[in-house]
């Protein structure tokens, strides 16, 4: 579970989050909504830990309660318009490193069939062909087999169908089912809705600070 209490953020002089609590359960999507400036993408970095919160706690609750030591270790985040991925370096080089840094399998045989899912195991795709040439819905299918990849049991979801066609957007739905089956937690911003219209999604509504909520 992840257990949010009274989280609090400010940048400079600017208060962006305030005493925000929540908690999501092991099989639960929350989606988070809000306006431009709401502070969607700073509440996904700070889960992620990426930013420090100002005020309240962020703690990842282990089977009986117990908070992890670092919650890094059970939380993957995929970012808005962002991949992680190294330009330079092929698909399979990509997926091994993330899998390396998390001590995973990084064989082949672990790979490749994530990677046919996602449309991408052909020859002269996955290996010795730089990311950097990939297309826009490429790189994202990529980093969402990372995603998938990870085994982490919280997913924190950025815009993650930004680039997907059709196919794409289809072959997230049964991911993300999947993951959800396994008890999985995700917390997803996405301007496209009609995607999550299959699954049992909880909102939680930001509203920006020191403006009234209508």
């Amino acid at each position: 579970m992840l257990d949010i209490k009274l989280l609090s953020f400010r940048y400079q002089y600017k208060t962006i989050l305030s005493r925000l609590s929540f908690t999501v359960e092991p099989g639960d999507i929350l989606h988070i909504t809000g306006p431009n400036g709401s502070g969607k993408t700073t509440l996904m970095s700070l889960l992620a830990g990426l930013r420090k919160e100002s005020g309240g706690t962020i703690q990842y609750l282990l089977p009986g309660g117990r908070p992890a030591p670092d919650r890094r270790a059970h939380v993957e985040y995929l970012p808005a318009e962002a991949n992680a991925l190294f330009g330079k370096m092929d698909a399979m080089s990509n997926l091994r490193f993330w899998l390396k840094l998390r001590s995973l399998d990084a064989s082949d045989d672990y790979i490749r069939p994530v990677l046919k899912r996602w449309d991408l195991d052909h020859p002269l795709i996955r290996e010795n062909f730089p990311v950097e040439s990939f297309s826009t819905g490429m790189k994202r299918r990529l980093a969402l087999a990372r995603l998938e990849l990870s085994q982490t049991p919280c997913w924190l979801l950025d815009e993650p169908l930004y680039g997907l066609d059709t196919k794409g957007i289809e072959t997230f739905q049964t991911m993300l089912d999947e993951h959800l089956q396994r008890q999985g937690i995700t917390i997803i911003v996405s301007h496209d809705i009609a995607p999550l219209e299959r699954f049992a999604v909880r909102k939680l509504d930001l509203v920006v600070e020191g403006k009234p909520k209508t």
